[in-house]
């Protein structure tokens, strides 16, 4: 039993830190989109803000991610390096956008370079040099995970909860939203959270697809918007 809470704990705390805002990945500048939605009255308030979460929830971003890390972290367990370079490369194509895939690519490799200055593991590091190329923040996530075998299921609660809590965090820059609403907004998201987790972990890469297009949209007339505070 004492092995097994050890283990819990060292679980948790790697996942505190890879997900802490302070972990050096420079999330804080990326809005997703969301600052030109907010600019064009499409966000302009908690209750749109929060459908606009709960799109990429369970219909965009955040779905198609969480399959990807399940499957990823699949290859990895099981040293199918060739699923893994497969997987890297479907996960860049996914990206429907010149900022998102900026975002994801440079919080990618900022989260494989502290991971592996932190970690010191060869096995990492050898990941992140098969997948090099086509790097992505998910495809980082997921390695580091299934190296330091976390659960499944727990990894991609705590992306799931990183990518709500920035996007949160954002709109707390840009609009009239408190911190009290914020974390309300937060906990609000625990059951969809919970409840889309556990129905990814079921899901192969055959199930991935977008129908945000309104968010697409957004991401790509902010890379000309004309005052912006955000990279995405």
């Amino acid at each position: 039993m004492k092995n097994n809470n050890r283990k819990l704990n060292e679980n948790m705390y790697y996942l505190l830190t890879w997900f802490s805002p302070s972990f050096p990945i420079g999330s804080y500048a990326y809005s997703h989109g969301l600052e030109y939605a907010i600019e064009s009255k499409i966000v302009k308030n908690t209750s749109d803000l929060s459908d606009w979460i709960s799109d990429f929830l369970h219909y965009g971003t955040c779905y198609n991610d969480g399959i990807i890390i399940s499957n990823a972290y699949d290859a990895v367990t099981k040293n199918n390096f060739k699923e893994l370079e497969k997987i890297s490369l479907i996960a860049k194509a996914f990206k429907p956008t010149k900022e998102i895939s900026l975002e994801s690519y440079q919080q990618g490799v900022s989260f494989a370079h502290a991971v592996s200055k932190s970690l010191n593991s060869k096995k990492f590091d050898k990941l992140i040099t098969i997948i090099n190329e086509n790097i992505s923040y998910v495809i980082a996530v997921a390695c580091a995970g299934a190296v330091c075998n976390i659960n499944k299921l727990d990894l991609v609660n705590a992306y799931f909860h990183a990518f709500i809590s920035n996007l949160i965090s954002a709109a707390l820059r840009l609009m009239s939203i408190g911190q009290t609403e914020s974390q309300i907004l937060i906990i609000k998201f625990k059951k969809e959270v919970e409840l889309l987790t556990n129905k990814i972990l079921l899901n192969s890469l055959d199930d991935l697809g977008s129908s945000v297009l309104i968010g697409d949209w957004c991401s790509a007339k902010h890379e000309k918007q004309y005052s912006r505070l955000f990279r995405s």
